[in-house]
C-alpha cells in the first residue's frame, strides 16, 4: 500500500482523475490548471514523447521537464519541440496600446528564470533543441540576471550540467564499420580533443564552432553579450576542475553501465538539492536519473532505462512523492521489428528497445519497488500511443497513475 504521508494537494489528485477520463483512443485530455499557478512549487512537463523521430498523429514535443520554485526554474532535457513548449508556457511580454495596435513595450528576458540545465543523457531526443538555447537564447536572458539596484543586466551564466565523455567508441553490434560506415570525430587543432564520444563541454563549443558566423554577427554588429560566457558547463564523469565524479567504477562503457551504487549531489543551492544516479540505458554512458529535493516535496526523473538498474533507481527514489518514468509500448515492438534476423541491424535495435527501456507492463513494478506517491508517465514512445495501452500501467500500481501531456502542471505543497 503506497504512503499516506504525502505532501501533494488536491490539484494533483484532480489531475489524475482529469487524465483517466479519456475514452479509449480518443483525443487526451490536456491539463493546465489554473490552480497550479498558485503553488510555489510545481512540476512542468514540457515534451512528453520520445525517440529519434516524429510521431505521425500527435503534438507532443520530445523529452523535457522543468520544476519551478517560485521564480526560479530548473530544467531537465531538451529534446525535439521543447524549445517552443518552454517558450510557449514560461514567455510572458508586457504589451500596450497604441493608435495602430497593440505592441510589446520591450525584449522578453523570460530565460533570466532559468537557473540550471540538467541532461539525463546526451541522445538527440533530449539534446535537440539544446543549440536552440544556445542560439536564440542570447536574446530572451539567457544566462543573465536584472540588477535590482542598477535595474542594468549582469551575466550570471547558467548552469548546465550532463554527461562527460563515455572514454570509448561503444561496441559495433550491426556490423556498421565492416559495411563501409563513417564514424564520426570531433575536429581539432589539439589531438586530445579529437574524439569520436564528446561529452557535454564539447558538443557545446562544437555547436558555437558551426554557427561562429551568425554568433560574431551578434556580437560585433548587434550587441549581443559574449555567448560562450552565458553557460557553465560542468560534467558528470568529465576531469575539468569543478567535475562532478561518478563514484563508482566503469571499467568498461560497453559491457556495465549501470552498477550498483549509492546516490550523489550534483548540485545544490537555496531552493533545491538534486542527486542522481547510474541508471541502464544499454551503451549509454553514463545515462542518469535525478532526484530534485524541494521544501515542498521530492521529484524523481528516470531518463531512459531499461527496467533492472540494480537497484539503483529504487535508491535515489525511495520516499519520493513523483516518479516521472519512461515508457514504451510492448505492442509497437513487436508489431514494428517483428523477428528480426540475429546479429541484423533491426535485431540490434529491437534489442535496444526491449532492454534499455522500460515497457508498459514493467514500469509498475518499478514504481511500487521505488515506494513513491504518484507515477508520471513520460517519454512515452511511440508518442502516438493509444491511451488504453498507456492505461495498462495502473494495474498493480500501489501509487496514482498519471498520463503525461505536453504543458501538464503538477503542484506540490
Amino acid at each position: 500500500m503506497y504512503k499516506k504521508r504525502t505532501l501533494l494537494t488536491l490539484l494533483l489528485f484532480t489531475l489524475v482523475f482529469l487524465t483517466f477520463i479519456a475514452v479509449g483512443d480518443a483525443d487526451p485530455i490536456v491539463i493546465t490548471d489554473p490552480d497550479a499557478d498558485s503553488y510555489d512549487t510545481k512540476l512542468v512537463l514540457l515534451g512528453t514523447t520520445g525517440g529519434v523521430s516524429w510521431w505521425p498523429e500527435t503534438d507532443r514535443a520530445s523529452s523535457s521537464s522543468a520544476i519551478v520554485i517560485g521564480d526560479m526554474i530548473y530544467l531537465i532535457d531538451l529534446g525535439q519541440g521543447s524549445g517552443s513548449r518552454l517558450s510557449e508556457m514560461f514567455n510572458e511580454g508586457t504589451f500596450v496600446d497604441t493608435p495602430t495596435g497593440r505592441v510589446e513595450a520591450d525584449s522578453s528576458t523570460f530565460l533570466t528564470k532559468v537557473k540550471a540545465l540538467f541532461f539525463t543523457h546526451l541522445h538527440q531526443d533530449h539534446t535537440s533543441d539544446y543549440p536552440e538555447l544556445l542560439l536564440i537564447g542570447p536574446g530572451a536572458g539567457l544566462g543573465t540576471t536584472i540588477d535590482p539596484l542598477t535595474n542594468k543586466r549582469k551575466i550570471t551564466p547558467l548552469i548546465v550540467i550532463g554527461p562527460g565523455s563515455r572514454g570509448k567508441v561503444e561496441k559495433d553490434l550491426t556490423n556498421y564499420t565492416a559495411n563501409g560506415g563513417t564514424i564520426i570525430y570531433t575536429d581539432s587543432a589539439d589531438p586530445d580533443f579529437i574524439t569520436p564520444v564528446p561529452g557535454l563541454r564539447q558538443m557545446t563549443n562544437g555547436i558555437w564552432q558551426s554557427y561562429a558566423q551568425t554568433i560574431n554577427d551578434m556580437t560585433l554588429d548587434d550587441g549581443y553579450p559574449d555567448f560562450t560566457k552565458l553557460v557553465k558547463i560542468v560534467e558528470i564523469g568529465g576531469k575539468e576542475p569543478g567535475d562532478i565524479r561518478i563514484p563508482v567504477t566503469v571499467n568498461d562503457p560497453n559491457t556495465d553501465t549501470c552498477p550498483g551504487m549509492e546516490p550523489f549531489m550534483v548540485y545544490k543551492d537555496e531552493l533545491v538539492t538534486v542527486t542522481a544516479i547510474l541508471v541502464d540505458h544499454h551503451q549509454v554512458y553514463p545515462s542518469l536519473a535525478f532526484r530534485f529535493d524541494t521544501a515542498d516535496g521530492s521529484v524523481v526523473f528516470s531518463g531512459d532505462t531499461g527496467p533492472d538498474t540494480k537497484g539503483n533507481l529504487q535508491k535515489l527514489a525511495e520516499g519520493a512523492d513523483i516518479l516521472v518514468h519512461e515508457v514504451i509500448d510492448p505492442a509497437w515492438i513487436d508489431l514494428k521489428f517483428g523477428d528480426p534476423a540475429p546479429g541484423s541491424q533491426m535485431d540490434a535495435l529491437k534489442t535496444h528497445m526491449l532492454e534499455s527501456h522500460t515497457s508498459i507492463d514493467a514500469v509498475a513494478d518499478v514504481a511500487n519497488n521505488c515506494q513513491v506517491d504518484m507515477l508520471v508517465l513520460n517519454h512515452i514512445v511511440p508518442g502516438n500511443t493509444p491511451y488504453s495501452h498507456l492505461q495498462n500501467a495502473g494495474r498493480n500500481l500501489d501509487a496514482n497513475l498519471v498520463i503525461g501531456e505536453d504543458l501538464m502542471q503538477i503542484g506540490l505543497r
